[in-house]
Parts: C-alpha cells; sequence; structure tokens
C-alpha cells in the first residue's frame, strides 16, 4: 500500500521542475509517464532472482516484524532525449507555485497589514476583492517590510507586512498649527 502524500499529488499532475538528466547530461523539463508497481509475483517463483529465503525474527510480541512499505517510484521521462528513468520520490523536484486563478477566497488567509507573510501564501484582500499569492518579501530603508503579492486581475502590488501600532500618547498635545501660530506672534 502506497503512502499518500501532497508531493506524490504534484508528480501526478506533471507538475515537475527541469533537472539534470544522465542521459543527455543537460538540465531538461521532465515528464511523468506512469507509477511504479511492485510485483505480484512471489519471488520464490522468480527463476531470475535466485534469492535465499531469510527467517524473520519474532518480536516482542511473538509477531514477525514486517519489511518497512516501499517507497513510491515513478518513471519520468526527459523531453530532449526521451529516455526514461526510474525515479524515487524523494529525487524529484515540483513545481510548488500556484497560480492566483486556482485560488478560493475562502482557502486564503486575509490581508492585514499587522500579519506576518511567508513566500507562497495565498491572501484575500478586501479592500481590492482579490485573491493572491506572496511571491516577494523585501525590507524598506525605513526596517518596516513590503511583500510583492500578485493578483488575478490588479497584477503584482507592494502591500505592507508586519506594521506595528503605537497606541502611546506624544508627550507635546500641541498641534504643529498651533506651535507654528506662537511662534508667529512672538
Amino acid at each position: 500500500m502506497k503512502v499518500e502524500s501532497r508531493k506524490r499529488q504534484f508528480i501526478l499532475e506533471g507538475k515537475i521542475k527541469a533537472c539534470f538528466c544522465e542521459g543527455c547530461s543537460k538540465i531538461t523539463e521532465k515528464v511523468f509517464v506512469g507509477e511504479w508497481m511492485p510485483s505480484d509475483k512471489p519471488k520464490s517463483d522468480d527463476l531470475l532472482a535466485a534469492a535465499p529465503v531469510k527467517k524473520q525474527r519474532e518480536g516482542k510480541n511473538g509477531v514477525g516484524t514486517l519489511p518497512p512499505a516501499a517507497e513510491n517510484q515513478y518513471w519520468i521521462r526527459c523531453s530532449e532525449c526521451n529516455q526514461v528513468h526510474l525515479l524515487k520520490e524523494w529525487q524529484i523536484q515540483i513545481d510548488r507555485e500556484v497560480s492566483p486563478g486556482e485560488l478560493n477566497p475562502d482557502e486564503c488567509q486575509v490581508y492585514s497589514p499587522h500579519g506576518i507573510y511567508a513566500k507562497g501564501d495565498a491572501l484575500y484582500h478586501q479592500a481590492l476583492g482579490e485573491v493572491g499569492v506572496v511571491r516577494e518579501k523585501q525590507a524598506t530603508g525605513s526596517g518596516a517590510f513590503v511583500i510583492i503579492v500578485e493578483f488575478c486581475k490588479s497584477g503584482k502590488k507592494q502591500l505592507l507586512e508586519n506594521v506595528q501600532v503605537n497606541t502611546t500618547v506624544p508627550k507635546n498635545s500641541e498641534s504643529v498649527t498651533d506651535i507654528i501660530k506662537l511662534k508667529l506672534r512672538r
């Protein structure tokens, strides 16, 4: 029985990043061909593999321990040289980028300038009424942080992040206009 994973879903959908091919010695696009399935035939019936039968040791409960489940493996074809390779799941790099068009507002975080966001987070901006994906994070010269969010209709926008609310009352409650009027009177 194969273990289900998010990475497996990306591989089955064909969202595989370009990587090095041993056949053509280039970095090329990869295409998902199929899933590797173990044979149902017992090893004792296999004439090519004459492996000795090992006895299983019994565990503490008197029950034999089972070998670990086989790792998911996939047939991947190089788009350049058309060679097909059998790769384990950990050897395949996937493309996890989400496009804003695939998002639903219910699946996204509501944007607030006081929040902290990571690259790749899905946001819903209430004022724009749009969903978007955080593509970059940058620090400004003043020490504040800006996130660059890609929206469907509006394109890329810079939004503030981690804005601190200052609730302290200033020591001098006079307004700037009052101070100027006082200086002009003198």
